[in-house]
């Protein structure tokens, strides 16, 4: 699931403008069904490897069923838009939708995305007890299922295996860990580690390290910001800290820079990556260390009130509340992200959804090793809080977390500030009460 930091700011606000504009409009669920099956059925998609496994399923499913799945492809940055447009307006383009769960929020206030608890409750072939209940909770807004499972793609520990086996070292448990193997690369002559610290997007990697630590950047029961806490300046630290470890320009490194350094380079590890990235660093096309790379849960070690955990990202795949089509948009979703289909993902080189089924698969994972870790990491995984504000606090987090990085603020004035801005963020759009 990768996307420039840029473009998802800049779409989320377009979309959190729809969805203002709609609140209190009455939801198109309801639409009339049209009778009988379908000759064709649409999806709205973005250029994805996840995509790319539903076009290879769909010319299957044409032969099996005589329904075509025909495929429109947009931006990353006009998926949330185009979803909230046809609910407001009520004319069908499509029936599907490729989904990233961190956008929810705006579009199920918008009434863009059809719920999916009766479907799933009915379906038993479908299986979903087959899924982790992080996971499930990951493709839900406000307790009701919106999406289902697309691609799986949490934030992991990524090491360059060669090197740690030359020195000797293990993957981080721990922080202390962390630093331990970062100490021990560094004085062997490598890079210690590396990670992402731009003015776009580093807030997500911080919030790994935070929640990963026990804490959170909001309280989950009144939407307070919580960087004020001991934990946030813990978590800050141990996020920080790795900045030294790191090639020239760690310090406003954005995605793109950290991969392609650790992929490049010898730096023995990332803290937080998404598990999407893993066919990119393995490519022997593209990185000259492929196959000498492993992933593992995230390092964590509690020092605040909530149990450390994963972050969770990902696609889902929903139906659109204003699709005429919609049950039998739902066989198609069920049957292409069917246990049985796992394979075929893998095969088309896309990340599987993260059935319990299919990461305990010993075929799978000596063909995805990386499942193993998300595996692991998706039991009690969370997802980032899912209101419309995150993507006005992730800019705002993001370019104070640069600034604490550069050295251009300290780190006490740094999280005081951002906590500042979280507030007058929540506080404005009422989400915070005081």
């Amino acid at each position: 699931m990768k996307k420039s930091g840029v473009l998802l700011v800049a779409g989320l606000a377009a979309a959190m403008v729809l969805a203002g504009c709609s609140a209190g409009s009455t939801p198109s669920e309801g639409v009339p069904q049209e009778e009988g099956t379908p000759d064709s059925l649409t999806m709205l998609v973005t250029a994805s490897p996840s995509a790319d496994g539903l076009r290879a399923l769909a010319t299957e499913y044409e032969s099996e069923t005589g329904v075509a799945i025909e495929f429109v492809e947009v931006p990353y940055e006009q998926l949330a838009t185009r979803i909230i447009l046809a609910s407001q307006s009520g004319e069908s383009t499509f029936d599907m939708a490729q989904v990233d769960g961190f956008t929810l929020p705006q579009i199920v206030a918008a009434n863009g995305l059809l719920s999916l608890d009766d479907y799933i409750a009915d379906d038993a072939d479908y299986d979903y007890d087959d899924f982790p209940e992080g996971l499930k909770e990951y493709a839900k807004q406000d307790g009701v299922s919106y999406g289902l499972p697309l691609s799986t793609e949490p934030y992991l520990q990524w090491i360059r295996t060669d090197l740690y086996d030359e020195l000797g070292l293990e993957a981080a448990v721990t922080w202390d860990d962390v630093y331990d193997n970062a100490d021990a690369l560094k004085e062997a002559g490598h890079y210690g580690a590396v990670g992402v610290y731009g003015a776009s997007g580093s807030a997500h990697h911080f919030n790994a390290v935070l929640v990963g630590s026990g804490g959170r950047l909001l309280d989950p029961e009144t939407y307070r910001p919580m960087l004020d806490t001991e934990v946030a300046a813990v978590a800050l630290d141990r996020y920080i800290d790795l900045v030294e470890y790191g090639p020239s320009g760690t310090a406003s490194a954005t995605i793109f820079d950290a991969v392609n350094s650790f992929s490049q380079l010898d730096v023995g590890q990332m803290t937080t990556l998404a598990s999407g990235w893993w066919s990119t660093i393995n490519n022997p096309d593209e990185s000259p260390n492929a196959g000498n790379y492993g992933t593992f849960p995230p390092a964590m070690q509690a020092a605040g009130d909530y149990d450390p955990a994963a972050v969770l990202y990902g696609w889902v795949a929903g139906i659109s509340s204003a699709s005429p089509h919609q049950a039998a948009a739902w066989d198609f979703l069920a049957w292409a992200l069917s246990k049985e289909n796992a394979a075929a993902f893998i095969d088309a080189g896309a990340p599987p959804p993260a059935r319990i089924s299919t990461t305990t698969n010993p075929e799978f994972l000596e063909q995805l090793p990386y499942l193993a870790a998300v595996g692991e990491s998706v039991e009690s995984g969370v997802p980032i809080d899912r209101i419309p504000e995150m993507s006005q606090i992730i800019t705002a987090l993001s370019q104070t977390l640069n600034s604490i990085a550069t050295g251009q603020m300290s780190r006490e004035e740094g999280l005081a500030a951002a906590q500042d801005q979280l507030m007058n963020i929540l506080v404005q759009s009422g989400r915070y009460k005081g």
